[in-house]
């Protein structure tokens, strides 16, 4: 029990309660009729939490392997931890940091490319809070932080503080709360978060803030949200897709397309550091693309049978026990066994986002490999690592394979029995 973490904790409780507190708001949403939820979407989000919480263990662990040897070998000063000033300053001064994080994603095409991905959805609810490109982010997010470590932040507090303001920012990603008056201009809120996600001019790149709007009022990147111009949400270049590995990829591939389509030696170099939507001017002349309308911003739907939306969602909250064991098992087992984990759940992840788009088919035949592969593992009596599965447990994951693989066959006449339509088998838009 030594090797036992509070990262192990918090996965262990919090992450469970926040897809319950996610799953509950859906509900609200449908009985009310709000929209601010499509199961495409919310599984696509969903999907994309749960693949990078269970590929991500490494790349935390990398991120605070890097702090704590700055902090070693660099830090001016020793802080107490006995001290509440150390935990209260600790928390402020990696807030600032993260104002600078968080800015800087917006403004380097390289960082972008992965924030890229929690602004990748035209919806905005408790399911894009955790729509986050973990595992690619703490390669990053670290550089940010290493004055922390030069002043003497402890490691241990640089963890906490990080943690806090991750939890914090879970509440403020809805439309369901209004303005809060004094509130919003204090502290990060739900209806300043709407505009930091707006695709609005008014909008755009504003209210950078974690937990504090200080640093915004500072530096000039605060802005209210107004009740005559109501906030659209997503990207200026939308990804159109569903599929979780093409939302992490998406801009990744554009900006590498243009770095070898350019003819510019400097031009490619610079790309990476420019920022979003700055192109070489011998490639944008080659392939211009058009100046973004908001007048024609559309939220992007699936045409796909509900039976498979029902399906898609019961599986993605299968999926956070896997990814919960995922995250716990890091330091308990084989850097191979936790691997081996993490990529079955990332697998299923994908595979679940897939099946809302034009690979369905082949969605399925991957859905089927997934499930016969989670019941021999059942009747094996182990779970992935090499984890003893308690018996209810194995029988219930029995069941719960078969009946998945009988359920296939029906998807699959539901998606026959709407492909002939024009749009039966591919994401189409509406209009917002």
């Amino acid at each position: 029990m030594d090797k036992l973490t509070p990262n192990m904790l918090i996965a262990a409780l919090v992450l469970p309660l926040f897809y319950l507190a996610i799953y509950i708001d859906l509900l609200v949403d449908r009985w009310r009729g709000s929209g601010h939820y499509d199961w495409p979407d919310t599984v696509a989000s969903l999907g994309v939490g749960i693949a990078n919480s269970a590929l991500g263990a490494v790349t935390i662990a990398v991120r605070i392997a890097i702090y704590t040897w700055a902090y070693t070998h660099a830090a001016l000063f020793e802080w107490s931890l006995a001290s509440p000033w150390t935990w209260v300053l600790g928390l402020l001064l990696y807030d600032f940091s993260y104002y600078w994080q968080h800015r800087m994603g917006h403004e380097w095409n390289l960082l972008w490319a992965s924030h890229v991905v929690h602004h990748s959805s035209d919806r905005f609810n408790l399911s894009t809070a955790l729509r986050v490109p973990s595992a690619t982010m703490n390669l990053w997010t670290w550089l940010f932080a290493l004055p922390l470590a030069v002043l003497g932040v402890p490691p241990v507090v640089y963890a906490v503080a990080t943690l806090l303001n991750l939890l914090y920012q879970f509440w403020i990603h809805t439309e369901r709360v209004g303005r809060l008056g004094w509130f919003d201009r204090v502290f990060g809120s739900p209806s300043n978060h709407r505009v930091h996600h707006g695709v609005n001019e008014r909008y755009l790149d504003k209210n950078y803030g974690g937990i504090l709007m200080l640093w915004d009022q500072l530096f000039g990147t605060y802005e209210d949200e107004r009740a005559d111009e109501p906030v659209r949400f997503g990207t200026r270049a939308p990804v159109r897709s569903f599929d979780v590995l093409w939302i992490n990829l998406d801009t990744f591939w554009k900006l590498c397309r243009d770095a070898l389509a350019t003819r510019r030696a400097w031009d490619r170099v610079q790309l990476w550091w420019r920022g979003p939507g700055w192109r070489p001017a011998d490639v944008a002349a080659r392939d211009p693309k058009p100046a973004f309308d908001l007048s024609t911003h559309e939220h992007l739907q699936a045409q796909a049978p509900g039976a498979v939306g029902l399906y898609t969602q019961i599986h993605v909250a299968l999926l956070v026990p896997p990814m919960v064991l995922a995250l716990i098992a890091a330091p308990l087992t084989s850097p191979l066994g936790h691997l081996w984990i993490a990529l079955h759940v990332a697998f299923g992840a994908q595979v679940l986002s897939m099946l809302a788009g034009p690979r369905w088919k082949r969605a399925l035949a991957l859905e089927a490999l997934r499930l016969l592969s989670l019941l021999a593992f059942a009747i094996d009596g182990a779970w992935l690592g090499g984890f003893a599965m308690p018996e209810p447990l194995r029988w219930a994951v029995v069941l719960i394979a078969l009946a998945s693989l009988a359920a296939l066959p029906l998807l699959a006449r539901r998606w026959d029995s709407i492909s002939g339509s024009p749009t039966g088998d591919r994401a189409s838009a509406t209009a917002v």
